[in-house]
């Protein structure tokens, strides 16, 4: 698929996600559960991009929340597993004061992820830049349902409208609807923009028949980390034009003042457990540029860039 095909496929679908959010939501059937005074009357998705300042410059530090994963804990209402699920996760910030949609996850109603009670973590798309959480800290927005025979058969799974406050703590459990949702997410101090890319170098090939994991992390979160990209077998995505890996998230938020973000590849086969490969690698933090290097999983050499970024002040 070309790129201005990929694009209008996306943005096609983003259109559906916003139009099931604005049809399903009526915050009053969870008015107990919600806080609805934080609800934004704007749908639209952000406009800001990632990498504002990579080339440029200028910007200042600015407090982030990092999201690390949504896991449905716990079901009710008569919901059993593995549910077929489909809806829209965002986070909202004040950056530019713009109050749109930033992406967390999104899957439409023909597209649903199946989420069992063995692996019940919603697969993140985003965030699509750095969610801001200084001064006004906005609010992130749950609206997920399960798919089932038809279309009126459909469940909700949850609604949630969450501020996002500065005691905001590392996990927290929320209930509503027919779930309860475990959110693992932690607010960075002075924290910089990064966005991975990978790419498999020319002449490299990924292992036959391995699967693998590439994953971030930050030095003041030990115990937590982003997966950018889960896949298993030998199907790595990589465009093959140009050997770019299709990570499905690449921004991470890291600690300005001693910080360090560390890209980790893991790589294992199913049927053979003795076989199993791990290679990260460490930069540290920057206001502008770029900076590079390469993992090394067997003879499949990965090359990593990092953009780093600061933000409006």
């Amino acid at each position: 698929m070309n790129a201005s095909c990929a694009t209008a496929r996306r943005e096609k679908e983003e259109r559906e996600y916003i139009s099931m959010r604005t049809e399903s939501w009526n915050p009053n059937e969870d008015k107990k559960e919600l806080y609805t005074d934080r609800v934004s009357k704007t749908d639209e998705l952000t406009r800001i991009p990632p990498m504002c300042y990579t080339d440029s410059g200028g910007g200042c530090p600015r407090e982030n929340l990092q999201i690390f994963s949504i896991k449905v804990e716990s079901l009710t209402g008569g919901l059993r597993w593995p549910l077929d699920v489909f809806g829209i996760v965002t986070a909202r910030d004040t950056l530019r004061m713009e109050h749109k949609c930033n992406i967390v996850f999104a899957r439409s109603r023909s597209n649903c992820q199946t989420i069992t009670e063995q692996c019940p973590y919603l697969e993140l798309i985003g965030p699509t830049r750095a969610v801001v959480a200084d001064f006004d800290p906005g609010s992130f927005e749950v609206v997920l349902k399960v798919k089932g025979a038809t279309e009126s058969a459909d469940k909700d799974l949850s609604f949630l409208v969450l501020p996002l406050e500065e005691r905001y703590q590392y996990c927290r459990y929320y209930t509503s609807r027919h779930s309860t949702l475990e959110l693992t997410l932690r607010r960075v101090d002075r924290s910089v923009e990064a966005t991975i890319s990978l790419r498999i170098a020319a002449g490299s090939s990924w292992p036959r028949g391995i699967q693998g994991v590439f994953t971030a992390s930050i030095a003041s979160i030990d115990d937590a980390e982003v997966s950018l990209l889960s896949f298993e077998d030998d199907r790595l995505p990589v465009n093959a034009d140009d050997g770019i890996i299709k990570l499905t998230r690449r921004v991470v938020s890291v600690e300005r003042e001693h910080g360090e973000l560390k890209v980790s590849a893991t790589a294992w086969c199913a049927n053979d457990e003795q076989y199993a490969m791990t290679n990260d690698i460490v930069f540290t933090p920057r206001f502008a540029g770029r900076s590079c290097g390469v993992l090394n999983i067997g003879t499949c050499k990965i090359q990593i860039t990092v953009a780093w970024s600061l933000f409006d002040r």
